[in-house]
């Protein structure tokens, strides 16, 4: 049997297009040690020379007459899809890996301990953490729009993001619940979003580089549009706005020692994302000062307190 080399579209996080391809894989018994996966979008960053830009793999629904019966339990969709969103270049394999000796053994998908099973649960962890983290750590600083585009929601809020993994996407209806009344965008060097309150012009969408197929309305009953595109840099980040210093001086009175843990607030809010933090530059000199405390009042004398007898009616 030969052996197959699939390119799939984008990054990869389709899991309806890989979920069709596993299933031709699947009716044609190619066993997971004959399937090399690659992405379209990983291919893009490291191109070859002598070779010439490969296509997307095409996988079409297989007629019944050729479908093989494949049977999977309960948790494989939801895990299967979160799993795709890892950047972790092995997650096809490990997917098609388990998928197929689900199959074969069918106690695999009963075996807590089994390393393909652990492995799948690592990768699903990994992703939803990141997903709390960036409903977490988004920061909007807003923009004045040089443009007339205004439709009386306000400034556009933009804000710069990270993240490690394909969650783009995944944290969107997130935001659009959230601030469906404001203009906002997030720019991560994976992928950008912008959300429209109302429903822009297939113009308005050209002199952005939208195009109509990269937008959409996600909310039933509401003309906001949520539109998507490439990635950007670091530097097309907004700068700090005037309400920023307000925000500080808050965050530094609200900082109470006596509760710190340094390292629980390092699990919690790790450092990757402190360059984007405007509170992240107070942390160190909080934690200076809070420790400087608590030594001065380790290494100063015990005070007892004054007796008080109570004033007579």
């Amino acid at each position: 049997m030969d052996r197959q080399h699939l390119i799939l579209p984008g990054d990869g996080t389709d899991f309806a297009h890989w979920r069709r391809m596993a299933r031709w894989l699947w009716a044609q018994q190619v066993p997971p040690q004959l399937v090399e996966w690659q992405t379209e979008a990983a291919h893009g960053q490291h191109p070859d020379l002598f070779t010439p830009t490969p296509q997307v793999t095409p996988c079409e629904d297989l007629p019944p007459a050729q479908q093989r019966p494949l049977t999977v339990p309960r948790w494989w969709p939801e895990l299967a899809e979160h799993a795709l969103l890892h950047h972790s270049p092995e997650r096809f394999a490990l997917l098609y890996r388990l998928l197929w000796r689900m199959q074969h053994t069918p106690g695999v998908r009963h075996d807590p301990l089994d390393a393909d099973r652990v492995h799948l649960l690592y990768l699903c962890k990994a992703v939803r953490r990141e997903v709390h983290q960036m409903h977490a750590f988004v920061r909007f600083r807003p923009v004045a729009l040089a443009d007339a585009l205004h439709d009386g929601s306000g400034p556009l809020h933009v804000a710069w993001f990270e993240p490690q993994h394909h969650i783009v996407h995944a944290v969107a209806p997130f935001f659009v619940g959230r601030f469906s009344n404001m203009r906002w965008a997030i720019l991560t060097p994976l992928a950008c979003l912008r959300w429209w309150p109302q429903a822009p012009s297939v113009a308005a969408l050209a002199d952005h580089g939208i195009a109509p197929q990269h937008a959409l309305q996600p909310l039933a009953g509401r003309p906001g549009v949520l539109s998507w595109g490439p990635g950007a840099r670091a530097d097309a980040a907004p700068p700090a706005d005037a309400g920023e210093a307000l925000w500080l001086t808050y965050y530094a009175h609200i900082f109470n020692p006596a509760r710190l843990k340094v390292a629980t607030m390092c699990r919690e809010m790790p450092r990757h994302y402190w360059a984007h933090l405007p509170e992240a530059q107070l942390i160190t000199p909080l934690v200076q000062a809070a420790q400087a405390r608590s030594a001065a009042m380790l290494a100063s004398a015990p005070s007892m307190p004054q007796r008080q007898l109570p004033r007579r009616a």
